[in-house]
């Protein structure tokens, strides 16, 4: 980042908004945990990991916030969080909503995130409803995960390496600082930290680190992001 000199491994992926989909890991949404690299059986070209989710919300749902995924709502917890989403008409949605705007859209894909980092091409993480800019969550240096598009209607999917214990890795503003650089419009911060991954036709292509040491793993997550163009 400019402001710090800091430098990061990242990767990113630019798509059209019909190839792009939010997967949970069963048909009956979150009742498992899975690895991004076996999105390839879902014919994902390029997978991260997804939505925020909870050790502890067992035997069943373990999402944490909204999950909308080919239409069908598997978890609607989210309205005071940051969302990202799609329409049927592939409208892109991006930022906080309301139960009466998502019962007026027609959401075919809606995932809850935690931080509204880019709004209309500038930082907006010190405005975002949903942070308390003192906390660690926002302070912390470690990987990160965001989805959100350019102006030009085109989505993105951007993940940026790191390792928690040695405290590498952009905090949620230098991860806007980095998005801006970039020239996206719009971005939410989805879930990050040891669940950070990029996956390529089935192979992970950045440095995972699910136990947040130095070790390269990856770790088993609720939910994927997917583009694939079939």
């Amino acid at each position: 980042t400019s402001s710090t000199g800091r430098e990061y491994l990242a990767h990113m992926a630019t798509f059209e908004p019909s190839f792009f989909s939010f997967e949970p890991p069963t048909a009956e949404g979150c009742t498992m945990y899975v690895k991004p690299s076996k999105s390839s059986a879902k014919k994902c070209e390029y997978a991260t990991n997804g939505g925020f989710f909870s050790w502890d919300k067992l035997p069943r749902c373990k999402c944490v916030g909204n999950l909308v995924s080919s239409g069908h709502a598997f978890v609607l917890e989210g309205m005071d969080n940051a969302n990202y989403g799609l329409t049927a008409d592939n409208t892109l949605v991006s930022g906080f909503i309301d139960e009466g705007t998502f019962n007026q859209l027609n959401f075919t894909h809606l995932i809850s995130g935690y931080g509204w980092l880019v709004r209309d091409g500038l930082s907006y993480v010190s405005s975002s409803g949903d942070l308390d800019l003192s906390s660690d969550f926002v302070k912390e240096k470690a990987p990160r995960t965001s989805v959100g598009h350019f102006s030009n209607g085109s989505m993105f999917l951007f993940e940026v390496d790191g390792q928690e214990d040695i405290n590498y890795g952009p905090d949620l503003f230098e991860m806007a600082e980095l998005l801006v650089g970039l020239g996206v419009e719009t971005a939410v911060n989805i879930d990050g930290g040891g669940s950070s991954v990029s996956v390529y036709d089935g192979e992970v292509v950045s440095e995972p680190t699910c136990d947040d040491t130095s070790t390269i793993c990856e770790r088993r997550v609720q939910s994927f992001t997917c583009v694939r163009r079939t």
